[in-house]
Order: C-alpha cells, then structure tokens, then sequence
C-alpha cells in the first residue's frame, strides 16, 4: 500500500518504513527468545557489540500468597533489576536501523512495540495531499494497530504456563498408573509384560514431555527464523519485480526476464 502513495509519502519515509516493519518480526523473536552472545567465547569485535537492556529477570508466580516461593514480590526491587545483553549490531534486526534509530531502541523494555510506535509515527508524520486523505492514515494506522496487538497475544501465550500443580499431579498419576499396569497384564500376556509394559511408559512418557514442550511453541518448537525470514523477504525482497505491479504501461516491460535465484534459508538457529 505504501508504494501507491510514493508520491505523496515519499521514498525516504517508506524507506525507514519498510525497514522498521522488516525488522519487527526480529525484535518480537529476541523479546520473547532473547539470543545474546556469549561474552567470553565471541569473536565479534568491540566496535559491533551492541549493549541492548533488558526486561528484569522473570519471577515465579505460580504459588501466589506462598512466601517461600516468590508470592510476595517487592514491587520496587522487581523494576529495580536491570538485565543487559550484547548482540552484534551487524547481524538483523539491528542491520536495518539507522544509527539513531538503534540508540533509541536498545534502550526500550519493549522493542517490538518501539518499533509499532516508530512506524506510527512516521505515518502521521506523512502530509495530507488529494490521494493521501485521513482515510489511507486510519487504514495504514490500523494495520500497526494490529502488529500490537500480536505482541501482546505472543506475551500471553509465552508467559501462561499450566499451573504447576497441575502439571505434577499428572505427572505423579501417570507414574502410579504405569507402576501398577503390569500387575493388570501379567494374566494375559505372561512373559510379554515386560515388553508390553516398557513400550506402554514410552509412548505415555513421551505424550506427556510433547505436551511439556508445546506449552511455549517459541521456545525452539516453531522455527521462528525461517518466519522471520520470509517477512523480510516480502517486505524488502525483490523490489524490482513488486514494483512493476505498480506500472501499467505494460508495453515496455520485456516479455521474458530472467528468473531469480532461491535464497537458502538456513534451518539451524
């Protein structure tokens, strides 16, 4: 939508534009996965190390109204806490911003919704014309709105974790139930129980930890860098061949153009 209205936006603004949104999908990864390097082993040089702040360290809040594990929480010295992570600025997202723009983001909580707020800014920013009227700002508007709200859904579904009770009664039953199958299939199966059994607690034990795992799909379950990847390649990716969308003088683009290679997108994070 931005480049019909190129004219009337103009190329540097849709230019941060695009950078900003292609590097959102970034910092929504390191704000629920933070991927810092590891000081003491890196060979990134000094002047690309970047020192990015982070949220205060999380606080066990499964036993609410429990002293001894955390239900009383100081208010005061839980925002107290300061958390820092270096990362290499030429590595994404930090490759698309400018040099201000990465000042002023490092120091943001929050940078999935500084990024939001960046490229809300930038549209209101843009002067009306005849083409570019409240109602492609409201639009344009909304669809950051909706970005938001996304960093909020990804929050919920990585901080809601089943209740620890819960998840150790299950625990406990499935072990007591295991431990007393045999009894139940030695008439039957005789010699085989044994087997039988080993192969029962497998798969049991097994559903179990899947289900341990999907509790939080962004922690190495879903392979949020291919996403990650494939956003930014739809948002800045062949640029040549979106912009030709916009031309309608059809007459002067060749009949036949050469195909592009396939990027490889590396499956290992």
């Amino acid at each position: 939508m931005l480049n019909l209205y190129e004219a009337d936006i103009g190329s540097e603004r849709i230019f941060r534009i695009k950078n900003t949104l292609a590097a959102f999908p970034y910092l929504l990864r390191h704000h629920i996965r933070p991927k810092c390097l590891d000081n003491s082993k890196t060979s990134v040089p000094p002047a690309f190390q970047l020192k990015i702040q982070q949220p205060p360290c999380v606080i066990e809040t499964r036993h609410e109204g429990d002293n001894n594990h955390g239900g009383v929480v100081d208010i005061d010295s839980y925002e107290a806490q300061v958390c820092f992570c270096t990362v290499d600025k030429r590595t994404l997202p930090w490759s698309l911003l400018s040099a201000t723009s990465i000042n002023k983001c490092k120091n943001a909580i929050n940078r999935p919704l500084w990024a939001c707020d960046r490229i809300s800014k930038e549209i209101v920013s843009i002067p009306y014309s005849d083409n570019f009227t409240s109602r492609e700002r409201l639009s344009l508007l909304g669809s950051v709105d909706k970005l938001s709200n996304a960093i909020g859904e990804c929050e919920r579904i990585h901080q809601t974790a089943v209740p620890l009770n819960y998840a150790r009664h299950a625990l406990r039953s499935l072990t007591l139930w295991l431990l007393t199958l045999p009894f139940a299939l030695v008439k039957d199966l005789g010699l085989m129980t044994g087997p039988v059994a080993g192969v029962t607690a497998w798969l049991m034990f097994g559903i179990y930890q899947i289900g341990h795992s999907i509790e939080d799909p962004f922690q190495k379950t879903i392979r949020l860098s291919i996403l990650c990847d494939a956003i930014k390649r739809d948002v800045l990716g062949e640029t040549e061949y979106r912009s030709s969308a916009f031309s309608l003088d059809d007459s002067s683009s060749s009949s036949t153009q050469a195909e592009a290679p396939c990027s490889t997108v590396s499956y290992f994070q």
